[in-house]
C-alpha cells in the first residue's frame, strides 16, 4: 500500500462567512461548493455524539481540496496549538506573486508574521521564497513562491 497524494486539508473555523471571505475572496482559491450536515457517518468520530456543521470546499487544484469546516455540535473550542507545537500544522498554499499577495492581504488588515525568506541550500525547496500569515482563527498558512512556473523539481 502507498498513499497517492494529499486528497483534502481541512480547518477547523469559527465562522465559515469570515474564512470564505478570507480564502476565497482574498487568496482567490476558488470555490468548489459549501453547505450544512448533520451527517451520522461522522458520529463514531465524535464519541457517538451528533454533530451538526457547516462546510465549504475550495479547490487548491490538481484534484486537491481545502475543506473548511465550522462545528454547530459540538461546538469548536478555540483552542489552537502555535506551529511549532506537535499537533499543529498548517495550511501551505502556493502563489505566484508573494509580494503582490502580501500587498493585497495586508490591504485587509492581514500582515505576515515575519518578511518573507528566500530558502537556500540544497534540497528541492531551495530558491523558494514563503512567510507564514494567520487566517482569520489564527491558523497558520504559509504562502510560497517558486522562482519559476515549474515549482519544485522532487526527486525521482
Amino acid at each position: 500500500m502507498r498513499a497517492q497524494g494529499i486528497d483534502h486539508v481541512s480547518v477547523s473555523v469559527s465562522d465559515i462567512d469570515r474564512s470564505l471571505e478570507f480564502y476565497h475572496g482574498l487568496l482567490g482559491v476558488p470555490l468548489l461548493g459549501r453547505g450544512e450536515d448533520d451527517g451520522p457517518p461522522l458520529a463514531p468520530e465524535m464519541g457517538g455524539a451528533r454533530s451538526r456543521f457547516r462546510y465549504a470546499d475550495l479547490d487548491i487544484g490538481r484534484g486537491q481540496v481545502l475543506e473548511l469546516l465550522q462545528w454547530l455540535v459540538p461546538a469548536a473550542t478555540g483552542r489552537r496549538a502555535p506551529v511549532h507545537e506537535p499537533g499543529s500544522g498548517h495550511v501551505g498554499l502556493r502563489v505566484d506573486n508573494l509580494d503582490e499577495a502580501l500587498h493585497v492581504l495586508a490591504s485587509a488588515g492581514v500582515h505576515a508574521q515575519f518578511e518573507p525568506v528566500r530558502l537556500e541550500g540544497p534540497g528541492w525547496w531551495a530558491g523558494a521564497r514563503v512567510v507564514y500569515i494567520a487566517d482569520p482563527d489564527g491558523a497558520t498558512v504559509e504562502l510560497v513562491e517558486w522562482p519559476s512556473s515549474e515549482g519544485r523539481q522532487l526527486p525521482g
